[in-house]
């Protein structure tokens, strides 16, 4: 066992009162106890009783120059300081990268990466209803900008199923002269003169508008935004966005014409609608589809894990599919004898380059916050995880950055907004990426692929794509298990995943994040409403003051009653904080109650209360409204006989009740130094 500490003190404070009939049970059962334990210090603390101002006073002054010259040396530092936190690959590629060491395992992770995005970009970008190469485009330029600029080492930025799902939204809405361009910004639906926009123009201006937000938020310093999104919240808006890219891929998977439905209950009415079209069903698609499904499920529960045991590099099962169905509709004529859709026309080469068209950019500004926002605090989830893990740090304020300008030079070259994959940042972690490295390598080897391969896939049947993003989905949409866990955890958090995941499902996927924005933060602002308000009592023998309903062998100091506050005192919780604090204080009738103390011999002895010592070290914030409620209770105890004192705040706290209104006021850095000045100050209080 440790070390005991039992504090001792001279004649300036108490510490060890004699054995007194009040106290002498519970320190013969402690000494017992104490004598059990082998190897106690006894350390005597000799020292004055403190108030903070003269605390201050001694020991607050005579470091300013020290603290004039550490700002001076600052500055003199912030010009390569600032280069390295905005460019990190100045620093760990220029100056700590380790070529023989780590090249080697980031060239493999990147090869294993550009497999994986080669199947998955181009599954994708269907979701972005964009040419499948543009999920390809995504995973080269945008994704060399955020690996010179982010702080992950790990994450794989690219295309994702959400992020590319929520952008196909809103080029299906604005796409194809579907409304007219106001001047002011509002674009409607018309059957007069319309602005033409293709799919990937609007795209692009998504793409852009996201990036310009996202570096907004860095200029702001809005990185903290990713903690308003908790990991429930997160678990419960993917789960829900993964059922609205299921509901998406389906008339791919069944080879039939549905209309495209838009706000409540859509997902509702899209699969009524396929009930209605189940007699149009193309069975050769279905056939091929049930194919897909199976060969990459029986893959992965079952095959997976073998094989990974025996092999440094995953097998890519994904692309091992595409290849096989490329070349077995390449040289058949199964497609065309059944009418089995394919990708068709893929452009060869890299995009040109080709600015967004700016007049949309207003148009699509609000679906394009919540996208940024998406995007980001996905993307931070996974770099989170990676650097707690592996005990490196993240810049969140960064991140925005990297993402923002990553997004911005992608809208010039056919770009959805990208983000981080969970499934291939996994894949580069575990096979041993150590840096961003591997998606340049990532990004290099696909420019090869858009150069002199992808025109290769052009026979591929889209319900093999489509086949590939559900099964990519199953774990996102196996979330839904978790709300099980979540409610025997708290049920708060389980409202809070229950709330996203309904509204997203069965309203809209930006409407469900809303939702589930809005009710994590009525909890926050309900619990901070509420405040912690109990008495205290000292530990016989020592400075040790704690709950008295807690710890019951805990006695209160006779004519004292300790007060500790938890929490904020605001314009939201003043009226309960009075009441709470009232009601501790024994308040009946206008009246303070006596307080009852018990002594060991069972009777019961009454002492008025004399001193009243707020305990105010959990106390982290107050304002206008609550300082004006404090000073209305100390008054009412002031008014009715009772001795107010302050102790254990902090410097903030105690710099807002420098004020007139608290001029009866005594402040101590610690409860015991506010008790033993009670007891100096009425003897009787020591009887």
């Amino acid at each position: 066992m440790g070390d005991n500490i039992i504090y001792g003190s001279d004649s300036y404070g108490t510490f060890f009162d004699d054995a007194s009939s009040e106290t002498s049970l519970l320190n013969e059962r402690y000494n017992r106890v104490m004598g059990k334990m082998s190897g106690s210090v006894v350390i005597n603390v000799k020292r004055p009783i403190y108030q903070l101002d003269d605390l201050n006073e001694a020991y607050a002054n005579g470091d300013a120059d020290v603290v004039v010259t550490t700002k001076r040396k600052k500055v003199a530092k912030l010009k390569w300081s600032d280069a390295k936190s905005v460019v990190p690959a100045i620093d760990w590629l220029f100056t700590n990268y380790k070529w023989s060491e780590d090249f080697f395992k980031d060239f493999v992770a990147g090869f294993t990466v550009a497999v994986l995005n080669i199947p998955q970009g181009m599954a994708y970008a269907m979701l972005g209803n964009v040419e499948p190469t543009v999920g390809l485009y995504m995973a080269i330029l945008p994704v060399i900008v955020y690996s010179l600029l982010g702080t992950s080492k790990h994450v794989s930025m690219g295309s994702f199923s959400v992020v590319c799902l929520m952008s196909g939204k809103v080029v299906n809405t604005y796409a194809n002269g579907n409304f007219n361009l106001h001047h002011d910004g509002h674009a409607e639906p018309t059957t007069t003169t319309t602005a033409i926009y293709s799919p990937i123009e609007v795209a692009t201006a998504v793409t852009l508008m996201v990036g310009l937000i996202q570096i907004l938020m860095y200029v702001f310093r809005l990185g903290v935004v990713c903690t308003i999104l908790s990991e429930t919240l997160v678990s419960g808006f993917t789960a829900g966005a993964g059922v609205h890219v299921v509901t998406s891929q389906m008339k791919e998977l069944l080879g039939i014409q549905i209309g495209r439905h838009s706000g409540m209950f859509q997902v509702v009415l899209t699969f009524s609608e396929i009930v209605n079209h189940i007699c149009n069903v193309n069975l050769a698609t279905v056939l091929v589809s049930c194919t897909t499904i199976s060969l990459l499920l029986s893959y992965n529960l079952y095959l997976k894990a073998i094989i990974n045991k025996r092999s440094i590099i995953p097998i890519p099962i994904e692309l091992i599919t595409i290849v096989i169905g490329t070349t077995m509709f390449q040289f058949t004529t199964f497609s065309k004898d059944y009418n089995i859709k394919l990708i068709g026309e893929i452009d060869r080469g890299l995009p040109d380059f080709k600015p967004p068209p700016v007049n949309l950019l207003m148009n699509v500004i609000s679906e394009s916050v919540i996208i940024a926002i998406v995007a980001y605090s996905v993307t931070m989830s996974m770099a989170l995880l990676f650097s707690e893990k592996l005990k490196y740090s993240i810049d969140t304020n960064q991140e925005l950055l990297a993402q923002g300008i990553g997004n911005v030079f992608g809208s010039f070259f056919s770009c959805l907004p990208f983000s981080a994959s969970l499934s291939r940042s996994a894949t580069q972690y575990s096979v041993g990426g150590k840096t961003q490295m591997a998606s340049i390598v990532s990004a290099g080897l696909l420019v090869a692929v858009v150069l002199w391969i992808g025109h290769l896939f052009q026979p591929l049947p889209r319900c093999v794509l489509a086949s590939i993003t559900i099964v990519a989905l199953k774990d996102i949409l196996l979330q839904v298990r978790d709300v099980v866990h979540v409610w025997r955890t708290s049920k708060t958090d389980a409202i809070i995943w229950i709330t996203t995941y309904a509204t997203v499902v069965l309203v809209e996927i930006d409407v469900g994040l809303l939702a589930g924005v809005v009710v994590s933060l009525f909890f926050v602002f309900s619990r901070g409403i509420g405040t912690g308000v109990s008495v205290l009592g000292r530990i016989p023998d020592t400075d040790l003051y704690v709950d008295a309903k807690r710890y019951q062998r805990a006695i209160e100091v006779p004519g004292v009653r300790i007060v500790h506050y938890s929490g904020s005192l605001n314009v939201t919780n003043r009226h309960v904080f009075k009441e709470k604090v009232y009601k501790v204080l024994a308040r009946y009738d206008g009246e303070l109650a006596p307080i009852t103390i018990s002594i060991n011999n069972g009777k019961e002895t009454v002492v008025k209360t004399r001193c009243v010592i707020f305990d105010l070290s959990g106390m982290h914030y107050v304002d206008t409204s609550g300082l004006s409620v404090f000073a209305q209770v100390v008054d009412k105890l002031n008014a009715a006989g009772l001795t107010v004192h302050v102790a254990a705040l902090s410097g903030t706290i105690y710099e807002c009740l420098q004020s007139p209104g608290f001029g009866s006021l005594h402040f101590f850095p610690s409860v015991h130094d506010a008790v033993e000045y009670c007891k100096a100050q009425d003897n009787s209080c020591c009887s």
